[in-house]
């Protein structure tokens, strides 16, 4: 079950589907990015999202992988997008568009309560991500 919401969460992240997307999230829901950043409620996780999506375009999901466990989802992904906007770095800088596309590993772990996000982590190699983006040498 909770590897179909999984799914119908990323669908409605790349069709940039808010109201879909707000409504898996648990109104107190926590999310972790790769950086660690922490996202503490529904509002602020929507907010984070929606800042990625405003970064890359063409988001595309590869499920390389999945697990089911209790009431954890565990997903191997293969993320491509473009880089079209800004990455807003945690200190609140932000890095200019490379209009590069590229395609990174991610591990997204997602905890369910009543079929709601309560707890989400995302695991990412930040390294060949901002790498294959053209923001650092390979």
């Amino acid at each position: 079950m909770s590897v179909q919401l999984f799914k119908k969460y990323t669908q409605a992240f790349v069709d940039s589907d808010w109201d879909t997307v707000s409504s898996i999230y648990a109104e107190d829901c926590v999310g972790v990015d790769p950086d660690g950043s922490i996202f503490e409620g529904r509002e602020s996780n929507l907010a984070n999202d929606k800042k990625w999506a405003s970064m890359m375009s063409d988001f595309n999901f590869n499920y390389v992988n999945t697990v089911e466990s209790g009431n954890s989802t565990v997903v191997e992904l293969e993320i491509t997008g473009t880089m079209t906007g800004e990455m807003e770095t945690p200190d609140g800088s932000k890095i200019p568009p490379t209009g590069k596309t590229h395609t990174f590993k991610a591990c997204m772990i997602m905890d369910w309560d009543n079929g709601k996000i309560k707890k989400q982590r995302i695991y990412s190699d930040f390294m060949s991500f901002m790498a294959g983006f053209g923001l650092m040498p390979s």
